[in-house]
């Protein structure tokens, strides 16, 4: 077994300028950012992790963390995160300490895979599809919230061929409602539309919002009410609508209670914060134990987009056999974003809207550490 030699955090970010900022109900962002995780083994293989988000304690932690595994032999698996979120439970098993160790087991996984000349989805059970059906996150809040500028992007999207579309809700009622109808009109009956409302509202609010849209045929809600209002989201169960959630819970720990009491119909941790591929492989099985549904969160870089499919291509058809009702969905993040763009040599392979599962070793993607300098935002 090979040692890891090398562990380098490299924060990275694309800033947008005023013009070109959009986000969610919560606020716009300034850019896209991440913490990259670049481990060499002792053999001199390189894999490629990506923590959450911008934040320098995010870097802080991976050096902290990185020190440790120099040295170690490389064999991916959850017993690590258990051992540090154990010897670390003064500082809660959430947050930013997850976020660093998820950057971290993505590049364990990456840099374990290649060196066995293996994809990572041969290493978590081998793949059960071939292909993921992607859905258009798009639809984003912007600065004016221009009618014309949000129908034009989702007019891009079914351009494009998706079967289904992600949107941006939770800015009150009459909002919701005018923001749905153009979704509906642009993709047609046939489509699925999913609406996202990023926890910003209570939860009558949200029931409101939900009887409101009831005519567009709503896919799914996504975050009706915040992460920690657990209370909340059994209120929701009332609106008879799929509830999706997911995004800003951490470690199996976190998905527990929301699988088990049934709180959500589809489960969406995000692997460069929940705990890498490790928990999220767990939290899939969870899903699976309780009959549940799971779409990986995925509005991350190239990095964090690659090691969901991965996760996505080995998740099991259950309890589907040979007539699934419903794709395993991908989601597919159309926002201005070079960390997703450019980072890679070549781009995740598609056909259509589809993404095709590598085969190639590791994620399956090469970095291209000429834009990675490009775009560190710490020189």
């Amino acid at each position: 077994m090979t040692v890891i030699a090398r562990v380098e955090a490299i924060p990275v970010n694309h800033p947008l300028d005023a013009a070109r900022r959009y986000g969610s109900s919560r606020g716009l962002v300034p850019g896209r950012g991440a913490t990259l995780v670049r481990l060499e083994t002792a053999d001199g293989v390189v894999g490629w992790g990506e923590a959450w988000g911008t934040s320098t304690g995010a870097k802080a932690l991976i050096d902290e963390l990185g020190v440790h595994l120099i040295g170690a032999t490389l064999k991916p698996s959850s017993n690590w995160l258990t051992d540090l979120l154990q010897r670390s439970y003064h500082y809660s098993s959430s947050g930013l300490l997850t976020v660093a160790a998820s950057a971290l087991d993505i590049a364990m996984w990456d840099a374990f895979a290649r060196t066995l000349g293996l994809p990572v989805h041969a290493l978590l059970g081998g793949p059960t599809r071939d292909r993921l059906t992607a859905y258009a996150s798009t639809g984003y809040v912007t600065e004016d919230n221009d009618s014309g500028t949000y129908r034009a992007a989702l007019e891009t999207a079914a351009a494009q061929g998706y079967p289904a579309v992600k949107i941006k809700l939770g800015l009150g009622l009459d909002s919701d409602r005018a923001r749905a109808r153009i979704a509906r009109e642009v993709f047609g009956t046939d489509a699925t539309v999913f609406v996202d409302f990023n926890g910003n509202y209570t939860a009558d609010q949200a029931l409101r919002s939900i009887a409101a849209l009831r005519e567009f045929d709503i896919g799914w809600v996504e975050e009706p009410v915040t992460p920690d209002d657990r209370h909340g989201m059994r209120l929701m169960r009332a609106s008879g609508v799929p509830l999706a959630a997911g995004e800003a819970v951490y470690t199996r720990f976190g998905f527990r209670d929301l699988i088990a009491d049934r709180l959500v119909d589809v489960v969406q941790p995000d692997v460069s914060k929940c705990g890498g591929i490790s928990e999220a492989r767990v939290i899939a099985h969870l899903a699976q134990t309780w009959n549940v549904r799971f779409s990986p969160h995925v509005w991350g870089g190239v990095i964090a987009q690659a090691a969901s499919v991965q996760l996505l291509a080995s998740v099991p058809n259950y309890p589907h056999t040979d007539h699934q009702p419903e794709p395993v969905w991908l989601e597919h993040d159309r926002g201005l974003n070079a960390l997703r763009d450019e980072l890679a040599g070549a781009p995740l392979p598609q056909a259509g809207t589809e993404v095709l599962v590598p085969h190639g070793p590791g994620l399956g993607i090469d970095i291209d550490e000429t834009a990675v300098a490009r775009l560190r935002s710490d020189r």
